[in-house]
């Protein structure tokens, strides 16, 4: 009678789910404008929640570095563990939010008033640079052999010039302008604006010292929604997510930040022209990966051209240096920082940069690569989930030169071209496969415990390791010590 029940029940549930399903689409498709309406009302009431949640996730690993340090500091000074890691954790967020607030008010009154006057310097000679420009064309001795050209190529210049100018006078300077008027005078939006800052910095405070309970909640959540072997699988994918995501966002901040400060120091030696508005401009593109650093340097060498047109070295030495700094970044400081945190390789960073740019514009090209890096990661444990489901090898190395497999025979067939043996000649050979009877038949969230279980092998190996280690070093001092008393 139970199961009887127990069938309709499902078979409810199922109607009602798929029901539900299909109003919501329904409701996309048809009232696709209203339900846009809605998210944007809905996430401006939220703003302050969103800032304070972005600043929380962008500060935490300061967080929890500060954290390490004060808690020993605290047990050191016979604090209990309680004591010790609410004081810990407290003034780990207060200092790392004032950490935060002094750099951003420092770069910004560094930044702001000479960003404002590199640009209003550019408006007020830039008809001297385009004067400059032509005279330097004409006193080429080709176009003095060919004046039809030269006027054909100075009407060209001058129109490009001419929509420079008025992007820069119009456009980009009448936005800055508006904004400094904004904030002078137009004070209700300034109060709104300064409301929604100091709610979210209130939120992030109560986010981060909140953050493991909130975590806990949620995992019991899914362990309420779930059976045990999927919640596991949902917490550890959702946590390697997370560092592959966070990872990149504070690796490619902190990255950036130290090619602008060595951008600006580099061009201060060089005595370049508009050096910080340049060094802004590097470091605020090098955030988006591959494409970042031509699609600052390419502008730079241009405001370094405009500044003096006759002088070519300039430009040179600023390409130069610009082409030195990119490879110090890409070959040293940025593996040092990010390491492999995503995963991708060259081809997928630059579809995960082109798709993301093309839908989410500036913002998309930063964050386009640490979503597929998370999707990728997923897609590559479900693929490696049903290969071993199939007793077929995960390495990627065994299908360089696969031919075909027989499951009947358990074998993997192999061709390798001449090009790749040591004679010359084409190469045939075969691998044994698991045979089909002795595959164990487990399910995803089995084979996601594998993982789990050798991951926490991994770890324990490698705190025993630290541990024994210490235990040595305590070993040694205490003999050194104990000679030092003997004599």
């Amino acid at each position: 009678m139970k199961e009887k029940y127990s069938t309709y029940f499902r078979w409810a549930t199922t109607v009602i789910c798929t029901a539900t399903i299909c109003l919501l689409v329904f409701f996309l498709f048809f009232r696709f404008r209203e339900f846009v309406g809605f998210l944007s009302n809905l996430s401006n009431i939220l703003l302050p929640v969103i800032i304070g949640g972005v600043i929380s996730y962008l500060i935490n690993p300061i967080v929890n570095f500060i954290n390490k340090l004060l808690s020993r500091l605290f047990i050191k000074l016979r604090f209990s563990h309680r004591v010790a890691g609410n004081l810990s954790t407290g003034l780990s967020i207060f200092i790392s939010l004032a950490i935060m607030l002094v750099v951003i008010y420092t770069l910004l009154s560094m930044i702001l008033p000479e960003l404002y006057q590199s640009i209003t310097k550019l408006v007020s000679n830039f008809d001297s640079y385009v004067e400059t420009m032509q005279n330097w064309f004409y006193n080429l001795h080709f176009f003095e052999d060919n004046p039809a050209l030269y006027e054909n190529l100075s009407a060209m210049v001058e129109k490009m010039m001419g929509n420079f100018e008025s992007f820069i006078t119009e456009q980009l300077l009448g936005k800055i302008s508006n904004l400094l008027s904004g904030i002078t005078f137009g004070l209700i939006g300034v109060f709104n604006t300064v409301l929604d800052l100091v709610v979210g910095l209130i939120v992030s405070v109560y986010i981060l010292f909140s953050k493991r309970k909130y975590v806990g909640k949620a995992k019991k959540m899914t362990y309420a929604l779930f059976q045990p072997q999927v919640a596991n699988t949902i917490v550890h994918m959702s946590s390697r997510c997370n560092q592959i995501f966070g990872g990149f966002i504070s690796g490619k901040l902190l990255d950036s930040l130290i090619i602008g400060m060595m951008c600006f120091l580099g061009l201060s030696v060089f005595r370049m022209p508009y050096t910080l508005l340049i060094s802004v401009i590097i470091g605020v593109t090098n955030i988006i990966p591959f494409f970042g650093p031509f699609i600052g340097a390419i502008p730079s060498a241009l405001l370094v051209l405009l500044s003096d047109p006759t002088n070519i070295k300039q430009v040179f030495v600023f390409v130069l240096f610009i082409l030195c700094l990119q490879q110090f970044d890409g070959n040293i400081l940025g593996p040092k920082i990010l390491g492999d945190s995503t995963g991708l390789s060259a081809l997928m960073v630059v579809v995960a940069i082109l798709i993301g740019g093309g839908f989410f514009g500036f913002l998309g090209m930063i964050l386009g690569v640490p979503f597929f890096a998370v999707i990728h990661y997923l897609i590559q444990c479900f693929v490696h989930y049903r290969l071993s489901q199939r007793g077929l090898p995960t390495e990627t190395i065994s299908y360089l030169d696969l031919t075909s497999v027989d499951t009947a025979a358990g074998e993997m067939h192999y061709t390798v071209s001449g090009d790749n043996t040591a004679n010359g000649k084409q190469a045939t050979f075969t691998k044994r496969l698991h045979l089909p009877e002795t595959i164990k038949a487990a399910s995803f969230t089995e084979s996601m415990q594998d993982e789990i279980r050798k991951k926490e092998k991994r770890a324990s190996e490698e705190q025993e390791a630290a541990e024994l280690a210490s235990r040595k070093k305590k070993e040694v001092r205490t003999k050194q010590t104990s000679k030092k008393k003997n004599k």
